[in-house]
This record gives C-alpha cells, sequence and structure tokens, in this order.
C-alpha cells in the first residue's frame, strides 16, 4: 500500500517527557517495538493528510488560525493502551485539546485541504509502541511501563507541521508555530 500523506500536525511536549518517551521506546525495541520510533514524540492533532500545496503554504494557513486560539495547560500522567496494539504515555483529554485539533482541521479544510475532522473528542497521547507489539508480550510491556510513575504538567503554546520525508516524518524548528499569536 503506497501512502502518499504529505503532512501531518502534533504538539511536540517538552524535552523532559519527550526523554521519557524516547527512553520507554529504546527500552520497548528490545521486544520486537520499533514502529513509529522514527517520529519524533507528539500528539497528533491533525492526522496525516496528502496536500499538493508546500509547506510554507500550509503554514501561512496555520499561522492564519493560530492567532484565533489561547495556550492552555495539560498534564501527562501515567499509562494506558488501545487494546493490545498500542501504549502510550497518558495525556489529560480535555476541551482544550478538542478545541485545537477541531479548529486547525476545520481551519485546513476551509483552505482546500483534505483533512478528517473527528467528531468524537481527541484523545491525546504519547506513543511508546505500536502495530508490532508482539502479542506474546503486551502484558508483560505494559506492566513494566506501568510500574514506573510519571506526572509532569506542561503548556501548549505551539504546533508543528510535520513532512514526509522518505518513509518517515521530520519536524523542522521553523515548522513548530505559536499558538496565540
Amino acid at each position: 500500500m503506497i501512502d502518499n500523506n504529505t503532512h501531518f500536525i502534533g504538539f511536540l511536549p517538552p524535552p523532559d517527557i519527550r526523554r521519557v518517551v524516547e527512553s520507554d521506546r529504546k527500552w520497548s525495541e528490545k521486544y520486537g517495538c520499533r514502529s513509529g520510533h522514527s517520529t519524533p514524540v507528539h500528539v497528533t492533532l491533525v492526522p496525516p493528510f496528502s496536500s499538493q500545496k508546500s509547506t510554507r503554504e500550509i503554514k501561512d494557513t496555520l499561522n492564519g488560525i493560530l492567532p484565533l486560539l489561547s495556550p492552555f495547560s495539560s498534564k501527562v500522567e501515567g499509562y494506558g493502551s488501545f487494546g493490545n496494539r498500542t501504549i502510550f504515555l497518558r495525556v489529560e483529554p480535555s476541551g482544550d485539546w478538542d478545541n485545537l485539533s477541531k479548529t486547525l482541521s476545520k481551519g485546513l479544510k476551509a483552505m482546500g485541504e483534505r483533512v478528517k475532522v473527528e467528531n468524537k473528542p481527541l484523545v491525546p497521547h504519547l506513543t511508546v509502541a505500536n502495530r508490532d507489539i508482539p502479542p506474546n508480550k503486551f502484558d508483560f510491556l505494559f506492566s513494566s511501563l506501568s510500574s514506573h510513575s510519571f506526572s509532569s504538567i506542561f503548556t501548549v503554546d505551539s504546533v508543528a507541521l510535520f513532512h514526509r520525508e522518505g518513509r518517515g516524518w521530520r519536524v523542522d524548528e521553523e515548522d513548530i508555530l505559536r499558538i496565540g499569536m
């Protein structure tokens, strides 16, 4: 299957949180989990989409939307899972996350992008392992990760525009855009 998606929008958490997820990812690789580990640690706000526009043009669109939004506080605490296919560091869901995701999606859609606008609340999370978790290792991985507690409060004050690079995703410093500015 060919993936024609060119961009997605996410939030890059602060370095202390990224280090925890990167450490968890590295540890999980010993058990065969590598899917998505080449993508920087992030919370997905607008899932991958295909665009004919350049990264610059998409950033211009986002820069027209972001001043309408305000930064907010959020919290990461503990681990969760989606069935036995994904293990993640849990980000506290809130109306702020929903508003950010939906406003970005609707704004991009209004500018002609083919993005999916979800009708359900966003489940913000930081993926540690997904898709390639060996079925016989899931319980062990989840209980091992859950046994060490981690909690942090942080400010969501920017979004990052990721772009396709080969088979992976990349975000450059100039692709991190401030909310409310």
